[in-house]
């Protein structure tokens, strides 16, 4: 089953496998799409994905998680999208843009220029808490606005959607959970208040956008508990979500997983888990490593997708070959590749061209 057909929202997908957002450090400049990176998704359209989505673009010019990240701030960056687009769309797949806010994490040039945050959290660290600044509700509408017009340039640009980044300590992973959120308005407290600002977002969008352009999320299913992260879920459904991708969420937090699933690390167990409570698809990503885990899920109806990173990374033509029962290159997990600190050409798993030794998974 993780080899059939599924339609999401009009888009007929090859397969139920995922290239999820992987931010490629060093690749651009001012924001701007680079030819090297349409290279890297136009190989990874080729190479079989049913979806990809393309990595973190900032919604603002002063909240990008690195210099090299790429832009959506301005309608002068349609064009490169167009390009991703069209290039994603040749090989028959949808692409997806992840659209992010850095907030405590964003790159500001001095190291203790304050950055944006839901509220100040006590305990916090001496230099984390020189960087925090309150927002205003004022300045949260306009943050909400800043995703909303984001999302409208890359729907001109023939984009299939977008996946808001409310995983990893960003902005929105912050008012997610409530360890980091600790205000005492309509953007605070209860879960339903707590996630506000994204619901508003997707309400936004979907006014702006319309109803076939795919909105969804990818967040900690654990925020910073699984109950917190089901009952997101059911509330980002009811605000018109239409799928849903679980990751770590503000301070990477973790639950036990039961032996049933002891296979699955934390990630994917909280996927499983949210998967019984919703409707619209889940996508189970984080080190699921191998294709026969990724059955278990797929075909075991556990989720409704499983992401693979590293080894579609490690060998452009992972899914074709392995859908084929072909050997393919495997990830060594070495850190400079993980991190994207150096070129492909230099991952040694690729120049070596072979797989490596057994019990060393992908993602």
């Amino acid at each position: 089953m993780i080899f059939e057909k599924y339609r999401l929202k009009g888009r007929l997908l090859k397969n139920h496998i995922v290239f999820p957002a992987v931010v490629c450090f060093g690749w651009s400049v001012n924001g701007e799409m680079s030819e090297r990176r349409l290279e890297h998704y136009r190989q990874i359209a080729k190479g079989g994905a049913g979806l990809i989505i393309s990595e973190a673009s900032a919604v603002n010019p002063d909240a990008m998680l690195a210099e090299s990240q790429l832009g959506i701030w301005s309608d002068n960056f349609i064009e490169g999208y167009e390009k991703l687009a069209g290039i994603c769309h040749a090989e028959g797949v949808p692409v997806t843009v992840q659209i992010n806010h850095a907030g405590i994490k964003s790159v500001t040039g001095e190291p203790l220029v304050p950055c944006p945050v839901p509220s100040d959290i006590p305990g916090r660290a001496k230099r984390a808490n020189e960087r925090a600044r309150e927002l205003a509700v004022s300045e949260i509408r306009g943050i909400e606005d800043q995703f909303t017009a984001a999302a409208l340039r890359l729907k001109k640009a023939g984009v299939d959607g977008v996946e808001l980044h409310g995983a990893h300590g960003f902005l929105l992973s912050y008012f997610l959970s409530s360890v980091t959120n600790k205000r005492g308005d309509e953007y605070g407290g209860s879960a339903e208040n707590r996630a506000r600002i994204v619901t508003n977002i997707m309400k936004k969008i979907r006014s702006e956008c319309g109803g076939e352009f795919i909105i969804g999320i990818r967040y900690g299913g654990a925020t910073p508990a699984l109950e917190d992260g089901i009952a997101l879920a059911e509330i980002f459904e009811d605000s018109g979500c239409d799928i849903i991708d679980i990751s770590t969420g503000a301070l990477g937090e973790a639950v036990p997983v039961p032996e049933k699933y002891v296979e699955f690390n934390s990630c994917v167990y909280t996927a499983i888990e949210i998967k019984k409570r919703v409707s619209i698809p889940v996508i189970a990503s984080n080190s699921v490593g191998t294709i026969e885990k990724g059955k278990i899920l797929v075909d075991g109806g556990l989720t409704d997708f499983a992401a693979y990173a590293r080894n579609m990374l490690a060998d452009y033509d992972w899914v074709k070959k392995t859908e084929r029962g072909k050997e393919s290159v495997r990830c060594l997990r070495c850190r400079a590749c993980r991190w994207f600190t150096r070129a492909f050409d230099d991952c040694p798993a690729r120049k070596r061209g072979r797989r490596q030794s057994p019990g060393i998974p992908g993602n």
